[in-house]
């Protein structure tokens, strides 16, 4: 058995280090990291990596808009969509700090109030938002909207000057978002959610956009993701897809004596880091060092019910990439000393 497992914002931000105790934060991978082939790659957004590792081309922008529609029920066809996830921009002093809607917890309702202000709106437009899920709107055009815009990994929870759309149509849109957020301002469910003293929705994140693509990737046999985009890449490439298991041993459980290629993501890592800062990582990560990281190097060994052919762990954040390869003879290479969290994120080189 084959294994994938990709760990969004796994990699902590240069200047972390020092806070990181190296001794008792996550010992075991760092084991893993000391003794496997390490590859280092520059910073890549975790949708663009899913596409990539489903040989999605980019071509205005990256389509995650359509794929995800899909798996959110709605017919794509060949028109153009666009993801118009609402976020809370708030303003501080050195920029601004998106947000995004998984931090929201919107309501179905406040989503449609919300939702059908702005399509009341923008009707002479002839723009009409679709949102299926909460955390997931969508706008569709016969057109290409002539925009490309940064990914939501990029920008959620991140504190960001200003970053303006891009394309031949990009002045357009931004009068569209000035728009929305003059409708969005004194909405009766943003003043309910501040009375409430929750984070209103003020904005609209735009990205994503794209028709149906080609999925030609056939590389793995199962998905094991929470996230839609990968569900959806799942669903295209024709493999089996499931619920991301919680731990390790629930995994071996469901499947013992699995063959084929698997993709495991974990999104916690990506949650904490985003919207609960170095403490929340540091716990995700000694939380996930004792689901999965141990179990998974006993695989590797042979000491577990199920076992590993070659483990792919593939980690990303704000500075780079990398990928660690590790097969059962890497467990034997004693002599390699775990890695420091300084040489993991590749910052003291």
């Amino acid at each position: 058995m084959h294994l994938t497992l990709f760990i969004p914002d796994l990699l902590p931000p240069g200047g972390m280090e020092s806070a990181i105790a190296d001794g008792n934060t996550a010992p075991v991978l760092r084991r893993m990291f000391g003794r496997g082939d390490l590859q280092r790659f520059p910073p890549i957004d975790a949708e663009v990596w899913l596409c990539q590792a489903f040989e999605v081309e980019q071509r205005e922008d990256w389509p995650v808009a359509p794929l995800t529609a899909g798996v959110d029920g709605i017919d794509i066809g060949s028109d153009y969509w666009l993801r118009a996830d609402p976020v809370y921009l708030q303003l501080q002093r050195h920029g601004t700090r998106v947000l995004a809607a998984p931090a929201l917890t919107l309501s179905d309702d406040e989503t449609a109030a919300l939702t059908t202000a702005l399509n009341t709106h923008f009707s002479a437009d002839g723009i009409s938002l679709t949102a299926p899920h909460p955390t997931r709107w969508y706008i569709r055009q016969t057109e290409s909207t002539g925009i490309a815009a940064p990914t939501l990994a990029a920008t959620a929870g991140k504190s960001l000057p200003p970053t303006p759309l891009t394309g031949s149509r990009a002045s357009h849109w931004h009068r569209i978002l000035t728009e929305a957020q003059m409708v969005l301002h004194e909405h009766p469910v943003n003043q309910a959610r501040e009375a409430r003293d929750l984070p209103v929705v003020n904005s609209l994140l735009l990205w994503g956009g794209g028709r149906k693509p080609t999925v030609p990737g056939r590389h793995f046999t199962e998905v094991w993701s929470d996230d839609p985009l990968a569900t959806a890449l799942a669903v295209q490439s024709s493999a089996n897809f499931h619920a991301a298991p919680s731990s390790a041993a629930l995994w071996f459980g469901a499947h013992p004596k699995a063959e084929g290629r698997h993709l495991i993501t974990l999104d916690r890592v990506h949650q904490a880091m985003r919207y609960g800062g170095p403490d929340a990582w540091l716990k995700t990560i000694n939380a996930l060092e004792e689901m999965w990281f141990g179990a998974l190097l006993g695989a590797l060994s042979g000491s577990m019910s199920g076992s590993l052919k070659e483990l792919v762990i593939v980690a990303n954040g704000p500075d780079g990439c990398l990928r660690c390869t590790l097969r059962p003879a890497d467990n034997l290479k004693f002599w390699r000393r775990p890695l420091t969290w300084t040489a993991i994120t590749g910052s003291g080189a």
